[in-house]
């Protein structure tokens, strides 16, 4: 019967580390651990229950190692994963091994549970007496929710099997009746907690597309859905009338609920059921009202304080995933081929503007005499499509107004960092409103989800269009895919600034911008791309397009917020 739950049990064997075996020494032993050295305590405890995952253990006596295990793996865990707050993709070989330490961590965790129920299962009576396997259950679930969880902070693809087991585990407890058993619980913010509500909490954050959220942002999702997983339910009838909000669960499938299609006709499968999500929908559009009202967000429980605007954008991306799933309109075409991209406001302002320096248009008189530029500034060269598939400086005699560099300095061995990196990135399909990347080896420009992208294929001359990052996926530290949306087929640079409105001068200087041209098929007006922290709600822009007298226009709406740029609609002023 064991093998009906497909949990993978590792086999016993002689290791040559050593743990404690019993309860009582082994509380001794991690209390005397130096967690504030969390390198080093996570490397002994990680020793420790791998030991333990493989040796022959009587089942209580591991049921009580594995419980005092959780609070030492949470605290060292924790303090490990700060490590990767702001770093973009893709990680360093170093910092990967981090990653996957601490994904490693959790698993094993997960597998001493899976140990416990095995030899649970093994007896007559396995939902017997207080119903320790329905603890036990639960606590796998959690752990490998974590395994998950620690994927999806790092954009790297789940393990082997993870989701197999996490559906095994539910459907084993739904057979048995024992969903809703309350269990005592102490780290979250609540005192007990059921398997359908871990099980729930594990497949909500899924059918968020964490791939697609910000980094550290599943983590508010995780927060968010520890008290409202209520919000929804699971089904087994598979046949629904309106997809909308609603995903389809393969129990017998190795992969996450997927987004329940019109035509979908599961019937006569006992594996198959159906997450509805609208109710959770509606609970997040009521919170963005109650924010737009002007109520703090702490009724949200995201972990950390934020303010309104930060929070909104949280739910706003919860809304898109849960309420209304979006269908692809637009067919995708496998196509191959290199692109150049680079990334942010400012780069993509350097090389739409013909890579020219920033010179602010306001008419400042320097206090004291600018030092000289310094000679390691190195303009990135232009891109050209060359069979080598190398990005190929062209020169531009024509614009250098520099003088002729010393006849050594061509001998030299000097490696000067480009200004703005541009890299080459493999197309591999593409629609009228996306593009599939790939890339292998080194990256100079590192990515993050909602970084803004520079774009230019060899066709395009020195045309840029901008994009915007909308997924990633690391399989490896030398592999990175992303999903790129097209925003515009060319941008114009600009110059902006906050307008004074009546207040005092806030001392800003003009920064770089771009103007997005409108696009009549996507019924979408022409919009301003900020770099973040430049847009302030309710208050005028100066605007300077090319040497044209600045003017001013008022923000109408934000239409997209990410960690890097805002993107407005906006409406000129008359200032006569």
């Amino acid at each position: 019967m064991a093998n009906n739950l497909a949990l993978l049990i590792p086999e016993k064997e002689v290791s040559a580390w050593v743990a404690e075996t019993n309860p009582k020494e082994a509380r001794a032993w991690l209390e005397s651990l130096p967690l504030a050295d969390s390198g080093d305590a996570a490397r002994d405890i990680y020793q420790a229950l791998y030991t333990l995952n493989r040796l022959a253990l009587a089942t209580q006596s591991r049921l009580d190692l594995m419980e005092l295990y959780k609070g030492p793996v949470a605290m060292v865990s924790s303090v490990l994963q700060s490590q990767f707050v702001g770093l973009a993709l893709p990680l360093s070989p170093e910092v990967r091994k981090l990653a996957e330490f601490i994904r490693q961590l959790h698993m094993e965790m997960a597998i001493g549970y899976k140990c416990v129920i095995h030899d649970f299962h093994a007896t007559r009576r396995p939902w017997g007496k207080k119903n320790l396997l329905v603890t036990t259950t639960e606590r796998a679930l959690r752990y490998l929710g974590e395994v998950l969880a620690r994927s999806y902070q790092v954009y790297m693809p789940p393990p082997p099997e993870v989701w197999k087991e996490i559906h095994a585990l539910y459907r084993y407890a739904e057979q048995h009746g024992r969903l809703t058993h309350p269990i005592e619980i102490s780290e979250e913010n609540k005192s007990t907690v059921t398997i359908l509500e871990r099980y729930l909490q594990i497949v909500l954050l899924a059918v968020c597309n964490p791939y697609q959220l910000p980094q550290n942002e599943c983590n508010y999702v995780r927060s968010f859905l520890e008290s409202r997983t209520d919000k929804a339910t699971i089904k087994d009838q598979a046949n629904v009338a309106d997809p909308v909000g609603r995903f389809l669960i393969d129990l017998s499938a190795d992969a996450p609920p997927v987004p329940f299609a019109q035509q979908d006709r599961r019937q006569g499968s006992d594996h198959y059921r159906v997450l509805s999500t609208i109710e959770l929908a509606r609970t997040v559009h009521g919170y963005m009202k109650r924010l737009e009202q002007g109520e703090s967000g702490s009724f949200l429980n995201l972990g950390t304080e934020m303010s309104s605007i930060a929070c909104r954008d949280v739910l706003k991306r919860m809304l898109k995933f849960w309420g209304l799933t979006p269908k692809r309109v637009y067919s995708r075409t496998k196509t191959r081929g290199l692109l150049a991209l680079c990334t942010g406001v400012n780069a993509l302002h350097f090389f739409s503007g013909g890579r020219k320096p920033f010179n602010s248009p306001e008419a400042e008189i320097p206090e004291a005499p600018e030092e000289p530029q310094r000679a390691s500034r190195k303009v990135p060269p232009k891109f050209r499509n060359d069979e080598s598939g190398q990005v190929e400086a062209a020169a531009d005699a024509e614009t250098s107004k520099a003088p002729a560099p010393p006849s050594w300095l061509s001998e030299a061995k000097l490696t000067v960092p480009d200004v703005f990196p541009v890299d080459r990135w493999q197309l591999r399909d593409e629609s009228a409103r996306g593009l599939l990347l790939a890339r292998e080896g080194e990256v100079g420009a590192h990515v993050r989800v909602g970084d803004l992208l520079g774009i230019q294929a060899s066709s395009d001359g020195d045309t840029w269009r901008a994009g915007v990052v909308r997924w990633i996926k690391s399989p490896d530290s030398n592999r990175v895919e992303m999903g790129v949306e097209r925003l515009a087929p060319n941008v114009t640079p600009v110059a902006a600034k906050p307008a004074a409105n009546n207040m005092p001068s806030t001392g800003r200087r003009y920064t770089q911008a771009l103007l997005l041209p409108a696009m009549p098929v996507l019924q979408r007006p022409a919009t301003l791309v900020l770099t973040r922290g430049i847009y302030e709600p309710g208050r005028s822009l100066h605007l300077v397009v090319d040497d044209e007298k600045p003017r001013i226009v008022r923000p109408l709406k934000l239409l997209e917020r990410t960690a890097s740029f805002d993107q407005i609609v906006f409406t000129e002023v008359d200032s006569s």
